[in-house]
């Protein structure tokens, strides 16, 4: 079964596409949803692991690709 995000998570991470910025509370936002996608405890890595960053942000992209699933 493919992994789909919940409706509010996807429009959250669409605005984070969007607008192309690794700020701090971005940052907070992708690993909150990378821990929770790929069961992993929650982490922000260092803002200068910019290889971890394209990794997860491409991870979570494959998700928002699948679309989303209605909030139960």
């Amino acid at each position: 079964m493919e992994k789909k995000m919940n409706k509010d998570e996807w429009i959250q991470y669409r605005q984070i596409r969007e607008n192309k910025k690794l700020d701090p509370r971005t940052q907070k936002i992708i690993a909150e949803l990378h821990s929770k996608y790929f069961k992993h405890t929650y982490h922000v890595p260092c803002s200068c692991s910019g290889k971890t960053w394209q990794q997860w942000i491409g991870h979570l992209n494959e998700i928002y690709s699948n679309g989303y699933r209605e909030n139960p």
